[in-house]
């Protein structure tokens, strides 16, 4: 092995704990160009927050798009793919990243607008109450029970929404397959370890993000910043364990 060449040890068999040690070697073994990564990464961050109002200013399109093209080059860097910016990729990625976002978005929607339905249809009188219960879960910042069950019905759901199309777009970022049903015929029978990993990453987040409240440190956005990068070190080591296999054609 050549130690200027930079890629993601394959793992044979998807192993949650498998996968998170051969991604944190990659990291301490290429850590100079990482670390190099987490810095771009970081410089997006801030500029972000620079950004009056956020997403509602149209300076956050430029930023977005800057962004995503930022991605795409770290994942085809990583994955060994010259040229590491390149056109038709990125414009081919844009369908599996936009299936990734219509389905949260309908989501979303299901959350928030079909309790409305019964009150549409006439279900006034028993419903109302159970309606602003409802309402008032999703409204209240409080409402520690509430806030649970939604974060356990989005892990649930997150195979779905994330872990499988996020696969298909790294795929499709290397001119192979660009197909959402296609990474889920690769990676079927793996559900339950794909919860698992949304929840090593979302409780990852959540005990940052708590840590950093309680105790004031300032600190979030680094760390975010190296979660963040980390995590996608660790979907490209799923990428290569379930992409590399192919099918034998009979003779």
């Amino acid at each position: 092995m050549k130690h200027k060449n930079i890629y993601v040890p394959e793992i044979s068999d998807f192993s949650l704990l498998t996968a998170l040690k051969s991604s944190a070697k990659f990291v301490l073994l290429f850590k100079q160009t990482f670390i190099i990564w987490c810095t771009i990464n970081f410089a997006f961050l801030y500029i972000f927050q620079l950004i009056p109002n956020g997403w509602t200013n149209s300076l956050s399109i430029i930023w977005l798009i800057s962004y995503y093209v930022f991605l795409t080059i770290f994942i085809r860097h990583t994955l060994q793919h010259k040229p590491y910016f390149s056109l038709i990729r990125i414009f081919n990625s844009l369908v599996p990243s936009s299936k990734i976002m219509f389905m949260n978005i309908i989501i979303y929607l299901f959350v928030v607008i079909c309790p409305y339905i019964p009150l549409l249809m006439g279900f006034s009188d028993k419903y109302l109450e159970i309606f602003e219960t409802y309402m008032g879960i999703i409204q209240s910042n409080n409402n520690l029970s509430g806030k649970a069950l939604f974060y356990v019905f989005m892990l649930l759901i997150s195979p779905f929404t994330i872990t499988r199309p996020y696969l298909a777009w790294i795929s499709s970022l290397v001119g192979k397959s660009r197909s959402i049903m296609d990474a889920y015929k690769k990676t079927k029978g793996y559900y339950w370890r794909f919860v698992s990993y949304a929840i090593v990453m979302s409780s990852s987040l959540a005990l940052s993000y708590y840590i950093d409240t309680i105790y004031n440190l300032n600190t979030l956005v680094y760390i975010m910043t190296f979660l963040f990068m980390y995590f996608n070190i660790v979907f490209i080591s799923l990428y290569k364990c379930f992409y590399k296999k192919k099918t034998k054609k009979s003779s």
